[in-house]
């Protein structure tokens, strides 16, 4: 109980390490973007090409 008393600090750390893993990846952990998402995000702006 001693040890936790004096390292505080750095359980706290790796709590909100654990935490932020966890809980911080987009709502959800390792999820990856739906497929229409990421067309969305990576789609060329369309242009006029025919003057």
């Amino acid at each position: 109980m001693q040890w936790l008393a004096e390292n505080w600090f750095l359980v706290l750390f790796g709590g909100g390490m654990i935490a932020m893993h966890l809980f911080g990846h987009g709502h959800g952990g390792h999820g990856k973007k739906k497929p229409d998402e990421v067309s969305k995000t990576n789609a060329a702006p369309e242009t006029d090409r025919t003057g």
